[in-house]
């Protein structure tokens, strides 16, 4: 694995989707599960013969968070179950205050 994959991070809680990425200068991206608008999977033509793809994590906001490079099984399975927390989040979310 080349020394660059290093500033890549995935974590997810009960509460949120997380991304890191880079390795000078670090930024971390939080998503809540129940502000999530879409999770898809990219894969370019490099990314496919090295077995690797993308999650992006659209929110309502206009943003996208990106679980990069990961391998192409565990991506599948992280938009699987990210859908699903997504789903379960916005069902189990109170409302926000502008709503009340």
């Amino acid at each position: 694995m080349p020394w660059w994959w290093r500033g890549y991070g995935l974590a997810v809680t009960d509460a949120v989707f997380a991304s890191r990425e880079g390795l000078l200068r670090r930024s971390l991206a939080l998503v809540p599960h129940a502000k999530v608008q879409s999770v898809r999977l990219v894969q370019g033509p490099w990314q496919r013969l090295w077995r690797l793809a993308d999650v992006h994590v659209d929110t309502g906001a206009d943003k996208t968070v990106t679980a990069r490079l990961r391998d192409a099984e565990e991506a599948a399975e992280l938009l699987r179950s990210q859908a699903e927390r997504s789903r379960t989040g916005r069902r189990d979310a109170l409302p926000d205050r502008w709503m009340a």
